[in-house]
């Protein structure tokens, strides 16, 4: 009965990929098709495919993908029901019981990402559920590693483990003061651990579980932040695809990193230099203009093992963007009946412009 679900979930999630296509660089479209391949054909994160036989793959999904444009995603057949894939609630009602976990939503340019994966664990943080996912059944190009649906929080270890992989291994990471910093503490050589990583599956996996940590931290300060949330739903629906929608997508991103339940308050509480090193390391995008305050921090925290000034660092960036979070919301309350150019021109001007975007 499963075999049916799984099949329909695959379906959903090739055409979730194809959607989801239009919306990456073509460098970072190859990147993922690179990821999504080494999942279907069970690789480890080290494993390298043949390039021919991922360009042949490519191809195909490509193919699949023109078959499938236009189509909507499909209701899923589970337990003599029929159930819309978006009802996460009532698909995982059926299926957590069975040691498996469903994860739907919509990410980038709002379009739709499914998973499916063995439930590796379940946690209760006061109102919040954390739902750890193991081997995966299914998943889109996405791969997110960790994502939150109001209360519902998605820990993927797998995805996160072909992400940890991939950036240890860009030669661009390799001389980061930062990774070798955070590695250090796991006694990972990075040259070595290239060179022959079934020698380090041990302290590998102790990396990935510490990250894992972290990501679900960040999700639960997600979770749990409100200061941006009339405003954040209407600026995706405004402006999708453009700099707006970064700059705000990275505006709830930094206030979870900061908040009082967020990543940044976990590390710091855990003492958890090699967590903190790896998140400055690897900050995405727009994180380095919206949260300044971290990395001196972090250089005085080298020299004084004072933590208080990492404390004091996120403190202040979150009053900050608490206040950016609570204007934005009353300036699009107050041009809720303006033409859409001035507000973008609006939005733009006070808060894209100052970050030099």
């Amino acid at each position: 009965m499963l075999q049916s679900f799984i099949h329909q979930v695959r379906q959903n999630c090739r055409l979730a990929s194809g959607v989801q296509a239009g919306y990456f660089s073509l460098c970072g479209l190859l990147l993922r098709l690179r990821l999504l391949y080494k999942w279907e054909q069970g690789l480890l994160p080290w494993q390298e495919p043949e390039p021919a036989a991922v360009l042949d793959w490519i191809a195909q999904q490509e193919s699949a993908w023109d078959s499938l444009d236009g189509e909507s995603c499909s209701s899923l057949p589970l337990n003599g029901l029929v159930l819309d894939p978006f009802e996460v609630e009532a698909v995982n009602l059926h299926l957590n019981p069975r040691g498996l976990a469903y994860g739907a939503g919509f990410t980038r340019g709002l379009a739709p990402t499914f998973f499916l994966g063995e439930l590796a664990e379940v946690r209760r943080e006061g109102e919040i559920t954390v739902l750890v996912l193991g081997l995966e059944l299914a998943r889109d190009l996405d791969g997110t590693p960790a994502l939150c649906q109001g209360t519902l929080v998605y820990a993927r270890r797998q995805a996160l483990a072909y992400y940890l992989w991939d950036r240890l291994a860009d030669p661009s990471q390799q001389n980061k003061a930062l990774v070798k910093t955070a590695l250090k503490s796991y006694r990972l050589p990075l040259a070595d651990l290239l060179q022959a990583p079934a020698d380090y599956q041990e302290e590998f996996n102790q990396l990935v579980w510490a990250e894992l940590e972290s990501a679900i931290h960040h999700e639960m300060g997600e979770a749990r932040e409100v200061s941006l949330q009339t405003a954040f739903a209407p600026i995706l629906e405004l402006f999708p695809q453009t700099r707006i929608e970064l700059w705000v997508r990275a505006l709830k991103d930094a206030l979870a990193e900061v908040n009082e339940w967020g990543r940044l308050q976990y590390i710091i509480k855990a003492r958890q230099l090699p967590a903190l090193a790896l998140m400055l390391a690897w900050q995405p995008g727009l994180y380095p203009l919206l949260l300044p305050e971290l990395e001196p921090a972090f250089r005085d925290l080298l020299t004084t093992r004072d933590w208080q000034v990492v404390d004091q660092a996120r403190l202040q960036a979150l009053k900050r963007l608490r206040r950016v979070a609570g204007e934005v919301s009353e300036l699009l309350e107050s041009l809720e009946d303006r033409p859409l150019e001035e507000t973008r021109e609006m939005i733009e001007t006070r808060y894209l412009h100052p970050l030099g975007l």
